[in-house]
């Protein structure tokens, strides 16, 4: 079977880019282009085996990241682990790349809590080489993957291992956290892709904001900003909860809030 011909059975299957990322994983290839310019290339044995378990796999709803091993987050590829105590990075998440980047006076020293596999803490050291970043989780497994695309993607982040602010000493310019904020009751999650991912990593209680309340209470007095992710549904809470510890808004979009204290 040639390329064509697989991608023509395959987009039957799934979406037309997932198609052509896993056949591009398969033969070793990066460049979209090349399945164009090889339409006629033959699939190796091995080649053909390996696209079409890929394809059933994401046809039974296995997200593409696991398949794959790894996903793109701002332009950059970050190793992902089936079975990890972590997330797979979003695109929704690459706003708080943006907020920090918008933040006067630029903070210096900044505290990722609940990295996961990095891409936070990774990116906003990459972007400004010359910022102090510290990036923190409960589990060392998770740490141990952050930690392989820290050294991957050639950046020195700091790491170390707590539960929120437990285990941490000073004071930030910014802490920024991507949280668990999902509530298992919510009518509208897609809980067939969901299920491939750790529970503890997506779910939490009061409705979702179980650990983002405990972190701003932590926090106060420990940081100028505090950048949040969260559910459109939930921003209201989290603001008015967030004034009682000293906490102001300063910016917010779809997913994500920014709050500072002075």
């Amino acid at each position: 079977m040639n390329v064509s011909s697989w991608l023509t059975i395959a987009k039957r299957k799934i979406n037309a880019l997932d198609a052509e990322l896993i056949l591009l994983n398969t033969i070793g290839e990066k460049d979209r282009s090349f399945l164009t310019l090889h339409e006629d290339k033959k699939l190796a044995e091995e080649e053909l085996k390996k696209a079409n378990e890929f394809l059933e796999r994401r046809a039974s709803g296995e997200p593409l990241a696991y398949i794959l091993g790894y996903k793109e987050f701002y332009g950059r590829d970050f190793l992902v682990e089936k079975g990890a105590r972590s997330l797979i990075p979003r695109t929704e998440t690459e706003s708080i790349i943006e907020m920090a980047k918008t933040l006067k006076p630029a903070p210096r020293k900044i505290l990722d809590i609940g990295t996961g596999s990095g891409c936070i803490a990774i990116t906003l050291k990459l972007e400004n080489p010359e910022v102090e970043v510290l990036a923190s989780d409960f589990s060392q497994g998770v740490l141990e993957l952050a930690k392989e695309n820290a050294k991957n993607l050639g950046t020195d982040v700091k790491f170390i291992q707590s539960d929120l602010l437990d285990s941490i000493d000073g004071n930030f310019d910014l802490i920024v956290a991507n949280l668990p904020y999902v509530d298992e009751d919510w009518d509208w999650l897609d809980k067939k892709t969901l299920k491939y991912e750790p529970k503890e990593a997506l779910y939490a209680e009061d409705g979702g904001l179980f650990l983002i309340k405990k972190l701003i209470h932590q926090a106060k007095g420990r940081t100028k900003y505090l950048v949040l992710e969260s559910d459109t549904s939930q921003q209201e809470e989290i603001i008015e909860y967030a004034k009682e510890f000293g906490f102001s808004l300063a910016r917010k979009d779809d997913f994500i809030t920014v709050f500072k204290t002075f």
